[in-house]
């Protein structure tokens, strides 16, 4: 590929799997490895959440009564990891079968947090390949085969962690999901558990919409202008992530890895859109004053 060339323009498919699925696909893995194994990403090295008592989260005090409804549902936090097994059933561990099932949702929380925020990662630099373009001084094509591939990626881990966070408190039963979202009165979760899930699901509905439309069958029916408008949504998208993990109780862990990762996310994506907005508009005052 040319130095001039924009990052992503290439749309050879052996190219694109050698250049960008096999590192990203490696590189995830590796993140999800260290996520699933350091000490410092272990959840019961942080306070836990109280996620049901309130619509914001608040730092739960050890010792102290669990909500009924936490007593029923556990409680998940995004800002150290989920928390561990529910308070309640922790001095039966040790026997038989319900130590399993035990084992088997520590582990479904931890891979539920470390695929959410690989995930995360890699929506934030989808929205960063922009700004370099620019900073690079290199066109912005509609179509960017780079940030399409990291996308995918970023879908892929989105689907995991959801799929992983639905096994924490349930077993696959149509009742176990609604209780993520539906009060036992059939009214809608307000609680900070329930608008974390609620903005969990309108982005897992936004992800699989935009991987749906990455392609070059998409973007050929819709046309350039429309389907680049609905690419725009990944701003809606990393919102709503961001959203989620706050009302998980994100940010009562301030040392926890996994918050520095959030906030180094937001950070670096305001500051690149930044950047690409002045250097646009920059080229744009520049490409006016030509022609006139």
């Amino acid at each position: 590929m040319g130095s001039n060339q924009p990052l992503g323009t290439g749309g050879d498919l052996r190219r694109r799997f050698l250049r960008h699925h096999l590192p990203l696909a490696l590189a995830s893995a590796v993140v999800l490895v260290l996520f699933m194994s350091l000490p410092p990403f272990d959840a019961s090295a942080y306070p836990h959440a109280d996620l049901f008592s309130a619509t914001f989260p608040r730092e739960r005090v050890r010792g102290g009564p669990m909500d009924h409804g936490e007593d029923q549902a556990g409680s998940m936090d995004h800002g150290g990891g989920h928390t561990g097994p529910m308070a309640h059933g922790s001095g039966q561990a040790g026997s038989g079968g319900h130590g399993g099932d035990m084992g088997s949702r520590s582990f479904n929380q931890r891979l539920s947090v470390a695929t959410g925020y690989v995930a995360l990662g890699l929506l934030g630099l989808t929205l960063l390949i922009g700004p370099a373009n620019l900073l690079l001084r290199r066109r912005n094509p509609v179509s960017n085969y780079l940030s399409r591939d990291v996308g995918t990626w970023a879908a892929v881990g989105s689907v995991v962690h959801v799929i992983f966070g639905l096994q924490v408190h349930g077993g696959g039963r149509i009742s176990d999901f609604l209780r993520y979202f539906v009060a036992p009165d059939g009214s809608p979760l307000t609680n900070s558990f329930g608008l974390g899930n609620w903005t969990g699901l309108a982005a897992t509905v936004i992800v699989v919409g935009l991987l749906a439309l990455s392609s070059d069958f998409a973007l050929r029916k819709l046309k350039a202008r429309p389907w680049k408008r609905l690419q725009r949504l990944n701003y809606t998208l990393f919102a709503l992530v961001i959203a989620h993990a706050f009302f998980y109780g994100a940010l009562l862990r301030m040392t926890s890895p996994y918050t520095l990762l959030l906030g180094l996310s937001v950070i670096a994506v305001f500051v690149g859109q930044a950047v690409g907005v002045w250097l646009w508009r920059r080229r744009y005052a520049r490409a006016a004053a030509t022609v006139v």
